[in-house]
């Protein structure tokens, strides 16, 4: 029964005997069934609680700094920063210091499209060669079929993160038209809608389309129907004026073994080419006007409808499913998880979560909404650890459920010590058959020197420079380092700049006579970058 029903039936009854006393009783049991649904969630954490956490993963991860934000009822219950901007220096990190949100700039994205469904400019399931002609993937059904919806939800059978490597490193000569061209060339490893497998490179296309519907740049379009109408004055997705320049964090990260600032990951005045899938730099204090507004369906905290509650439904429904590990529900009680439009969606001990993660060289970003809760919680950092960042917003957003509260920093930190435990010991056997390997010296290493060319990232050349080869990719210069015989035809590349972390095996493909045909690459650990899609040919 509906409050009037309740209400209209209570005032007939005081017609009849004891009809006061019923009503009496009513609102008793009202009253103890508002009490029950309140029980179903908790205090949430205190400020000198939140202090500590953050200080504490601050200190075990080896973060720099960090801000934290709260709101839950449309209030703001916490907005702090700890730590400092830049390792060595004094400036301290605020409210207001930016960041570089990395993957949560797909959900403004999506919104901006949905600023533009509500429009009647676009539609979900318009076709993507509707609004960009020269959109083409592998297979012609598949390009003749690719909609706008499927550009946002990481089900196009293209492998995880393909193409990356002509978004990242930074700098790079790298062009929008560059990464649309190059699609074309992608092997897909699952049919078309079957399976999730996250891209940045779509959302970069998807982005594409505003400036061909209204003559705007995507950072534009953004920046004037969503984040100046909602009052965020500490947010960009285009260009950053001189003025603001002057707050920003710094990206670190521990290069090894050393907690060292990433210059080549530092805030860039102008956006970048993948600004669409991670360029949007902002603050805490507007990131959190940006979480009431999405808990409040498209609605800003001053009352002023972006999109509307029809397209919030869309960016929040599940589009694609994901699956749910034996840990997702040991520690969450988690059934399900699915991507919905630039959003994660997950049941965790029985709420709805809204969420994403960022990540960018230097840089961690994690938003959480709780829709039932009305909570919302935002976290920013200047720092590569994923761990400090996932415990962190774990223990803030269960401190409000009604749920056993776990020490989540301790669990990750043994967690941790027994995957590294376990590394010690399954590498020795690989290393020993990897030496036992040896299939002879390499020719002489004049044969190797050359040009090589993949039909999506470029050129490379191999130069014989003082007794060694040297690997240096013309549009993307930061790809660039001295090689080392490893074994046969094999050699290990080494990059000049250790902030990459990303060392790779380089193959030389040859034929019978001794002729170098092309080259194959591998990353020597869990690197950023899959040089395994790469398909370079030697170029007489």
């Amino acid at each position: 029964m509906t409050d009037i029903e309740i209400r209209s039936f209570a005032k007939r009854r005081d017609q009849y005997p004891l009809g006061q006393l019923f009503k009496k009783s009513l609102y008793l049991l009202l009253l103890l069934w508002v009490s029950v649904v309140g029980a179903q969630e908790s205090k949430g954490i205190s400020d000198d609680e939140v202090t500590a956490l953050v200080n504490r993963a601050m200190s075990e991860f080896n973060v720099p700094g960090m801000a934290i934000g709260i709101v839950k009822r449309d209030q703001v219950l916490f907005s702090k920063g700890f730590g400092v901007r830049e390792l060595g220096k004094q400036e301290k990190i605020d409210s207001k210091t930016l960041f570089k949100i990395a993957s949560n700039s797909k959900a403004f994205t999506t919104a901006a499209l949905a600023v533009l469904v509500d429009d009647g400019l676009i539609s979900w399931d318009g076709l993507v060669i509707d609004y960009l002609p020269e959109f083409r993937m592998k297979d012609p059904w598949v390009t003749a079929n690719f909609t706008v919806k499927d550009l946002l939800t990481h089900r196009s059978g293209l492998a995880p993160f393909v193409g990356d490597m002509l978004l990242w490193p930074e700098p790079n000569a790298f062009t929008v038209e560059d990464i649309i061209y190059a699609l074309r060339f992608y092997e897909p490893v699952s049919s078309f809608r079957t399976k999730y497998a996250y891209d940045n490179q779509l959302y970069i296309v998807a982005g594409e389309i505003i400036p061909r519907v209204t003559g705007q740049s995507w950072g534009e379009f953004v920046e004037n129907r969503i984040m100046r109408p909602a009052g965020m004055k500490h947010c960009f997705a285009d260009r950053i004026p001189k003025r603001k320049m002057r707050n920003l964090a710094t990206p670190h990260g521990v290069i090894e073994g050393q907690l060292s600032v990433i210059d080549r990951s530092r805030i860039s005045s102008q956006p970048p080419i993948y600004a669409a899938a991670g360029g949007v730099i902002c603050s805490l204090e507007d990131m959190l006007t940006w979480a009431r507004t999405q808990l409040k369906q498209g609605t800003t905290p001053k009352g002023l409808e972006l999109f509307s509650k029809a397209q919030s439904r869309e960016m929040w429904k599940p589009q694609i499913m994901l699956g749910v590990s034996e840990r997702d529900y040991e520690k969450n009680r988690t059934h399900f998880k699915a991507y919905g439009l630039g959003w994660r969606l997950a049941d965790v001990h029985g709420f709805k979560e809204v969420s994403h993660t960022g990540s960018i060289s230097g840089w961690r970003s994690y938003v959480v909404l709780i829709p039932e809760l009305k909570l919302g919680v935002v976290l920013l950092t200047n720092g590569s650890s994923s761990s400090a960042r996932s415990s962190v917003m774990n223990t803030i957003v269960r401190s409000f459920m009604p749920v056993e509260q776990v020490d989540w920093i301790q669990m990750v930190l043994d967690e941790t010590e027994a995957a590294q435990q376990k590394e010690e010991l399954e590498p020795i056997e690989e290393t020993l058959a990897d030496t036992d390997r040896e299939s002879g010296d390499a020719p002489g290493l004049a044969v190797f020197a050359g040009l090589y060319r993949d039909p999506w990232f470029g050129d490379i050349n191999i130069d014989l420079e003082n007794g060694h080869l040297v690997f240096s990719a013309v549009k993307s210069p930061k790809f660039k380092g001295v090689m080392s015989h490893h074994d046969g035809n094999r050699f290990v590349v080494r990059w000049t700049d250790r902030t990459l972390e990303a060392d790779a095996y380089v193959l030389f493909e040859m034929d019978r006579s001794g002729r170098v045909n092309g080259i194959s690459m591998t990353k020597m650990d869990d690197g950023d970058y899959d040089f395994e899609d790469l398909n370079l040919k030697k170029v007489d």
